[in-house]
């Protein structure tokens, strides 16, 4: 009777050990995802021509390069991973630029973002404007790209950090 008690034991061990180890590999696998199409939309942003890359993927559609309402803009989808719940627009990712709360299409040299290391002179005349918009004028493009989901082992993030710059 207790070797039979340890052997069960034993075997509700195990079991436990593998699915905790089935969803730490699932885990892996989403944030190797997340983090993978994160890297790509930042080298597809570097990709397009430096003076649009800001009005395809911020938050107005009304100045997109090729007219309204054409551009990616800021969210994104990630194939495989599920937006979180409360997530506004249904989508897992999105691209933040130092903007002001409620204005998507003002790339301001004021806006405090330590993790895009701002405030910064982002038009290079020297002196970090409060007022300026820099949208058309930048040569320095600060750039988040983040991912937020609900996958195996519950809410996850990534978050990555690119400074683009056109010399």
């Amino acid at each position: 009777m207790v070797a039979l008690t340890v052997l069960v034991i034993g075997l509700v061990a195990s079991m436990q050990a593998m699915v905790a180890l089935e969803r730490a590999q699932e885990r892996t696998r989403e944030v190797g995802r997340a983090t993978q199409y994160a890297r790509q939309l930042i080298e597809r942003i570097q990709a397009e021509a430096f003076a649009e890359a800001f009005r395809r993927y911020n938050g107005d559609p009304t100045d997109d390069p090729g007219g309204a309402g054409t551009a990616p803009g800021c969210n994104f989808a990630v194939p495989g991973l599920t937006a979180r719940a409360n997530d506004p627009d249904g989508l897992p990712g999105e691209v933040i630029f130092p903007t002001p709360p409620g204005l998507p299409g003002n790339l301001r040299e004021s806006i405090v973002d330590t993790k895009c290391g701002m405030p910064r002179d982002l038009n290079g005349d020297g002196v970090i404007d409060s007022v300026t918009n820099c949208s058309t004028t930048y040569k320095i493009l600060p750039v988040r790209v983040r991912v937020r989901w609900t996958g195996a082992a519950g809410p996850a993030e990534i978050e990555l950090h690119s400074m683009l710059g056109n010399y």
